[in-house]
């Protein structure tokens, strides 16, 4: 299993900002998107894997053509 990443590891390698990726995990900003951003909540935390990040970029790429 590949180890998870925390916000900001997973806002660097997006290359967002922090506050970005907070708004894209927002619950209400979650049902507004054609495709949410994966997101794993451990208690307040929220991690990410690095392959699901990488298949959502796909998926929005294939909603984008």
């Amino acid at each position: 299993m590949e180890p998870l990443l925390s916000l900001d590891e997973a806002a660097a390698l997006l290359k967002l900002t922090r506050s970005q990726m907070y708004e894209l995990t927002r619950s209400r900003s979650r049902c507004r998107q054609a495709v949410p951003i994966p997101v794993i909540r451990i208690g307040k935390r929220k991690m990410f894997r690095t392959a699901a990040l990488h298949e959502w970029i796909l998926q929005l790429e294939k909603q984008a053509a």
